[in-house]
């Protein structure tokens, strides 16, 4: 990323969804560290956007920012210094299709891994250029922020077509820290500790306080319980903390679930009608959801984009590998530093690079589109039994080819 100061205003693209009303409360939450300016919404839905930028509005007025909203996506990035993209492109009955296909492959459903994410990222692959013309033209030199999954590929596709600023970012890393040092009694603010990997299959290779490995120790600790699904044995033998995600890859993983999609369509209605009802309280439905990535990785970009200290943020971004991979970098007003060196057990590096080589083939499939890079794709994917590719390929291509021809 390049080192210009960041200046502007914060725009959101996707603002309009009712889940902005979190993105307001933790801003808020961190008064004054994130000092106040002006924020512009982008939605596509008047009526939704309406009560969003009422809330938000009002959240944040008593702290000193103004809050405009547009359904004009080009008039809300004119000039913009810092950009949230998270659009979700075909909406829920996209994610729908994405789970349904994961369902009939016997796989979980998931818009981050495996076939359904690769059906998600070959739908939005067209209107994102889109996307990404209007960021170049519009604000060329705004730091880009973005949550649109499956996340590695998107930042990817953004950095290809010409939006170099843009990092991808997830809470998952600060959140695997906290649950860790959570089991150790220790505070994860004094943790010193690395994290290498891509989103989602990432890995904590280091963890320290005072000078002393805690991993081994963390392992002991647990005994018979689980890190978010991550047994002890298994960070006994990387040597390394892996994201909840890496359960996924066992030969026994857990079987598909329904219902995601339905659940977010429900509480989006839910939200909206909270919203209208009472726009100068925090919907209640919003804790139903947990959306730690708005106080742990967004706010605190944003925090350290307006200052003039270097923070240490955990950043999707293009490495030397040529993939995006995930981990931690210095980011201050001047945008991002590059991915700080985390050297990995070796078991770990075995993980990494079959996950490298998966990314690499699922670049190839959004750049080429056809059935046969569709299928290598897959091949490539820890998560797939190599028994189901084939028919996880086909059922694929056929979605695609379905969406194309969709009016």
């Amino acid at each position: 990323m390049g080192r210009t100061r960041v200046t502007g205003h914060l725009a959101v693209l996707g603002g309009g969804t009712p889940y902005t009303a979190a993105l307001a409360d933790a801003l808020a939450d961190r008064e004054p560290a994130v000092p106040p300016g002006a924020l512009v919404l982008a939605g596509r839905d008047r009526e939704a956007l309406d009560a969003v930028g009422r809330y938000v509005r009002g959240r944040l007025a008593p702290l000193g920012w103004t809050t405009a909203w547009t359904t004009d996506a080009r008039a809300a990035l004119r000039g913009a210094g810092i950009v949230i993209h998270q659009i979700r492109y075909g909406g829920i009955a996209g994610r729908q299709r994405d789970e349904d296909l994961a369902q009939a492959c016997g796989l979980v459903a998931d818009e981050t891994l495996g076939p359904g994410a690769l059906q998600a990222a070959l739908r939005l692959r067209d209107p994102l250029a889109e996307t990404c013309r209007a960021l170049v033209e519009e604000c060329p030199d705004a730091v880009v922020l973005n949550l649109t999954n499956p996340l590695s590929l998107t930042t990817a596709r953004m950095i290809r077509a010409g939006v170099t600023r843009c990092v991808g970012l997830c809470e998952l890393p600060r959140v695997t820290l906290a649950a860790a040092a959570a089991v150790l009694g220790e505070d994860p603010a004094r943790a010193c500790w690395a994290y290498a990997g891509l989103n989602h299959r990432g890995f904590i290779v280091r963890l320290e306080w005072d000078g002393v490995d805690r991993i081994p120790d963390l392992a002991r600790r647990l005994g018979t319980d689980t890190l978010d699904g991550i047994r002890a044995d298994e960070i006994a033998a990387l040597h390394a903390v892996p994201t909840k995600y890496f359960r996924l890859m066992r030969s026994a993983a857990p079987a598909p679930e329904r219902g995601r999609a339905a659940f977010l369509a429900g509480l989006r209605t839910r939200l909206l009608e909270e919203l209208r009802a009472d726009p100068g309280r925090s919907p209640p439905s919003l804790r139903t959801r947990d959306m730690a990535w708005y106080p742990h990785a967004v706010v605190p970009a944003i925090e350290a984009l307006r200052s003039r200290r270097p923070v240490l943020c955990e950043l999707n971004a293009l490495a030397a590998s040529g993939v995006v991979e995930e981990g931690r970098a210095r980011v201050d007003a001047a945008g991002s530093g590059p991915l700080l060196p985390a050297p990995a057990p070796a078991p770990v590096e075995t993980w990494l690079a079959a996950f490298r080589d998966h990314e690499r083939c699922l670049l190839d499939a959004l750049e080429q589109p056809s059935l046969s890079s569709v299928r290598r794709a897959l091949e490539a994917d820890p998560l797939i039994p190599a028994d189901r590719a084939e028919a996880c390929a086909t059922l694929v291509w056929a979605g695609r080819q379905d969406e194309v021809a969709a009016p």
